[in-house]
């Protein structure tokens, strides 16, 4: 009887210790996580990142530790919670990436035709004003300085597509900035065209 129940916990404890280390989920873990740094978790969604590979690096290390033991020993359940956990936290951080790239992909467009309206404004207005008495200096200053505004412009939509997108919001600002200078610069500069018209006419037209 006693030797029967030795052989029947040898059994049991040779069955419990076959268990085979999870190797495909760990891959399956691992892909995860490099599918999310492919989509740029690591700047989009830097928190939800470093957990994903926080819990990756656990379930790594517990799944190498079962594999040592002696085979009676083995138990690779934990390992098993742990890369569950590790793809899981790799899945959201990718969605998260995405969902966060999305969000600044359409703050910068947003930005840049906000900019590109106010320079066709300021070119409408610049092609508007009159010309002489003066006016010529300041004219060609202005029309410098819009087209430094297309070129930043011109680099916030380089910014976009190398997914730059905080520099790209940052150049988008700047050229409706300098948009609106020109478009206030050449009010003023009408103004002052009016002003010196005004002060050649002869003194007899101005009653």
């Amino acid at each position: 009887m006693k030797m029967r129940a030795i052989s029947l916990f040898v059994a049991v404890a040779v069955l419990a210790g076959c268990d085979d280390p999870p190797t495909a989920e760990l891959d399956a873990a691992k892909q995860a996580l490099d599918s999310a740094r492919t989509v740029g978790a690591e700047r989009f969604a830097a928190n939800e990142y470093s957990a994903a590979q926080r819990a990756y690096s656990e379930a790594e290390t517990t799944t190498n530790t079962e594999a040592e033991r002696f085979f009676l020993f083995k138990d690779f359940e934990q390992a098993r919670t742990q890369i569950a956990d590790a793809k899981s936290k790799a899945m959201q951080a990718e969605s998260s990436a995405e969902a966060e790239k999305q969000r600044q992909r359409e703050s910068a467009e947003a930005a840049i035709a906000a900019a590109r309206d106010a320079i066709v404004a300021a070119y409408t207005s610049l092609e508007e004003a009159p010309a002489g008495k003066g006016t010529e200096a300041d004219i060609e200053e202005l029309s410098a300085e819009l087209s430094m505004a297309d070129a930043d412009v011109e680099a916030a939509e380089a910014a976009v597509a190398s997914e730059n997108f905080s520099d790209a919001e940052s150049l988008a600002e700047s050229a409706d900035l300098k948009a609106t200078e020109v478009a206030d610069g050449v009010m003023v500069a009408v103004d002052r065209y009016h002003a010196l018209v005004e002060e050649m006419r002869p003194w007899y037209e101005r009653f």
